[in-house]
């Protein structure tokens, strides 16, 4: 089970790293209100703890958590070197990310709207 302990860890962390990085009150509310993957996540990584040893456990877990550190360095430090590379990709990049960002927003007033009811509705 060792040798597969940071292949079982690596998704439960980014779970657990995701869950912890939204900041949408909605959401948090939500959260409250249904089961959060959080939750079942830390109850697995228990497990695995329980199952495999403490000491074996922390140095698989370090090892995930440095793994997705030195990813998460590596894309900025691309992004940052084509930003000077090439500044009209990296300003199309941009302006993509911003447009994906204005429709998640109005996908999600609408969904909204009819989770209230008053999405079809005439006055």
């Amino acid at each position: 089970m060792t040798p597969y302990l940071e292949l079982m860890i690596e998704p439960l962390h980014r779970v657990i790293t995701e869950a912890l990085s939204e900041v949408d009150e909605l959401r948090k509310k939500r959260r409250q209100l249904e089961s959060d993957p959080a939750d079942l996540a830390n109850d697995v990584m228990q497990i695995l703890e329980d199952r495999c040893g403490t000491d074996e456990f922390l140095k698989a877990y370090a090892t995930v958590k440095t793994k997705a550190r030195e990813k998460r360095d590596t894309r900025k430090r691309e992004a940052a070197a084509e930003a000077v590379h090439d500044p009209q990709a990296a300003a199309m990049r941009k302006l993509q990310k911003h447009d994906r960002e204005r429709k998640r927003k109005k996908r999600r007033v609408e969904e909204r709207k009819r989770m209230r009811g008053a999405f079809g509705k005439s006055l």
